[in-house]
């Protein structure tokens, strides 16, 4: 039989997308548990997850410090210890912080759980912030901080969300250079008290899961006391959002020749009507290659090596991003050209053609995203995050098959006008 190379296959696209659900057990003290029990291999992924973002953090810096230095030595190890111990056990550890909550991650095979989870308790329980370890952190910190303020991409990225929640808003502040100086090791111990307890904890657990784990992280995470009382209260942020839609900042290096733009604005959460639409819509403009906005300003115009627009859901908020970094020469026929694309979602329908590639796109990529125990997990936390259940996932799937180009044109519409744009550009002007 010879194969017919010049005709592509049809396309097959399933009716139903199922999705391994994550299930709940609760700790003898209360903690949620959650597991997602799949996969073939003998490897754990075990997430602790506290609010204990920047958001809470009343002196900035500590809450990305605290949660940096949890590995940096304990009161019966040193960080060179630690390090040693999991990498005997073939176990490794990722920490991280974002404005909302931040979270320490245990990787490692089932049969060295009971040795690898004794190291995260140590970690997560009996932290000693050392002072020297502490004044390398931020000494690190601080180089790198000079040499990021010389890209004007960095530039740009720092100072926009600054443009649309404002710099006293947890999701508008922009690190300063000075701020380093002001992070305390009795800081770090306060916070880590007040925020890194049971009460304000939940667990993630993902692989090959059984009673037999579920029982061994009860052992070291589930006789902890949990009163939320002192865990913390809700905080209110006001919105200020700067009054200037337009505006420049000088680039950092002489004679510079590159431009970094950003381009969007303030939106809702993931919780909202308009969200899995707006998600769709983003797509199209510039959410991947054959994007408008990479068709055009990379493909057509040679403007650039890469454009591309991002929608980002906070749990208080959201906002949308357009991204790029063009010869300063062009830079200002850039911006043009952007605010052509946005228009033009705004006056003409998406052809139907255009809008059925990327259904499929998204579609073939929500599917690989849910490839692995892991991957799994971390699709069950973006909704748990939000409060939101896997009816999310369903609508999501659903609009992909029903959403139409009126109904995008009328999103864009809402949301896309050119007066409700605010931009920012780092350079050098021509």
């Amino acid at each position: 039989m010879i194969l017919d190379r010049k005709t592509m296959p049809g396309l097959a696209l399933e009716s139903k997308i199922d999705i391994i659900h994550a299930q709940e057990h609760s700790l003898p003290n209360g903690i949620p548990l959650y597991y997602v029990n799949a996969g073939t291999q003998d490897v754990i992924k075990i997430e602790l997850v506290y609010r204990a973002g920047s958001r809470e953090q009343d002196v900035p810096l500590v809450a990305g410090s605290t949660n940096a230095m949890l590995e940096e030595g304990t009161k019966k190890h040193s960080s060179e210890e630690i390090a040693s111990l999991l990498d005997y056990y073939g176990s490794f550890l990722e920490t991280s912080v974002q404005q909302d909550y931040a979270s320490v991650t245990l990787y490692t095979l089932g049969k060295h759980l009971d040795k690898a989870l004794p190291i995260l308790e140590e970690l997560i329980k009996e932290p000693s912030f050392p002072q020297n370890e502490l004044e390398i952190y931020l000494h690190n910190n601080k180089q790198r901080f000079l040499v990021d303020e010389q890209k004007e991409r960095v530039v740009a990225a720092k100072n926009f969300p600054s443009l649309l929640f404002g710099d006293s808003h947890p999701y508008g502040h922009k690190t300063r250079l000075e701020e380093y100086d002001g992070v305390k090791k009795e800081y770090l111990e306060a916070f880590h008290k007040k925020y890194y307890s049971a009460g304000n904890c939940a667990i993630i657990a993902s692989g090959r899961v059984n009673e037999k784990l579920l029982n061994q992280i009860g052992d070291y995470f589930g006789k902890d006391s949990t009163d939320k009382s002192a865990a913390f209260t809700n905080r209110d942020y006001a919105l200020h959002s700067a009054t200037q839609k337009i505006n420049f900042i000088s680039s950092p290096k002489k004679d510079s020749v590159q431009s970094a733009i950003r381009m969007g604005r303030v939106l809702f959460h993931k919780t909202h009507t308009d969200a899995i639409p707006f998600q769709i819509l983003n797509t199209i403009l510039g959410g991947y290659f054959g994007s408008r906005l990479m068709s055009n300003i990379r493909e057509d115009k040679g403007y650039t090596y890469g454009i591309s627009s991002s929608v980002v859901f906070l749990q208080h908020a959201g906002y949308f991003n357009i991204g790029s970094e063009v010869g300063s020469a062009v830079c200002d026929a850039a911006v043009i050209e952007i605010y052509k694309e946005l228009d033009r979602l705004c006056k003409e329908p998406v052809p139907a053609d255009e809008l059925q590639l990327v259904k499929n796109y998204l579609r073939g990529n929500f599917m690989r995203s849910m490839d692995g125990p892991f991957a799994l997990a971390d699709r069950f936390k973006h909704i748990w995050l939000h409060n939101m259940d896997y009816s999310y996932y369903e609508k999501y799937v659903d609009a992909l098959s029903t959403i139409t180009s009126k109904e995008l044109m009328e999103i864009a519409n809402k949301y896309l006008q050119k007066d409700s744009i605010y931009e920012l550009v780092v350079g050098t002007k021509k």
